[in-house]
């Protein structure tokens, strides 16, 4: 496996790629416990309904995020070339291959109280393919989106309140030299609302996989 970038720029600044891979960080934070949640030789009733509840919001999570590639990122950077086009192409057929397997993670985790062999498999073939996708990604493209510095203005109240809610997911278990800069790249209708988001999530954290280590992650791969 090539070496994982840094979150930060090579000048110490954040931007959007750092965005947009501690949005990896996340994925791959959240399916390792998943894995380690369901392979456990029981499960109390209150962590099957909070696996349950969680699995919808990473499912939204995932399907959001390559929505905004295939329909946002993806088309603009085609322009790079050929060799980026063919790039672009394969992640957005692995995106095709991901939504099924989302839809068959609904059913296997609303079945959690008979059975976690289902949910588990899908997770572990979910895991097979992010893996290698998330590492093509960070190595082919997001070298394209360093010089951007600045995150836009939310148009709405509510739209900041979302965008403050899945920072606080992706920044849980960064290191908090990269979350000082990347505070400095948000504008402040959404700064005012990450300390309750943070907070909203910390709490929803706990309840969901317990206390466990936070980390200080400086690269996308989750460092516990």
């Amino acid at each position: 496996m090539p070496t994982p970038p840094n979150l930060l720029n090579d000048d110490g600044t954040a931007s959007m790629a750092t965005a947009l891979m501690m949005s990896h960080h996340a994925f791959r934070r959240d399916l390792r416990r998943f894995l380690a949640a369901l392979d456990q030789p029981t499960l109390a009733t209150p962590q099957t309904e909070a696996l349950r509840e969680e699995w919808q919001s990473f499912h939204a999570s995932l399907h959001g995020h390559h929505e905004a590639e295939d329909h946002g990122m993806f088309p603009n950077m085609r322009a790079q070339g050929e060799g980026v086009a063919r790039v672009i192409d394969g992640l957005s057929a692995d995106h095709r291959r991901i939504d099924p397997l989302l839809e068959r993670g609904d059913q296997a985790f609303g079945a959690l109280d008979g059975s976690r062999a289902e949910a588990l498999a899908i997770v572990q073939e979910l895991k097979t393919l992010l893996d290698p996708h998330l590492a093509t990604e960070e190595a082919e493209l997001i070298p394209f989106i360093r010089d951007a510095k600045q995150f836009p203005a939310p148009p709405t109240d509510a739209d900041a309140e979302m965008y403050a809610k899945g920072f606080a997911w992706a920044m849980h278990g960064v290191a908090p030299a990269v979350l000082e800069q990347v505070y400095t790249m948000l504008p402040e209708a959404l700064l005012s609302k990450l300390p309750a988001a943070r907070s909203a999530f910390a709490a929803r954290y706990e309840r969901v996989w317990g206390k466990l280590p936070t980390g200080a992650a400086l690269t996308p791969i989750p460092d516990v």
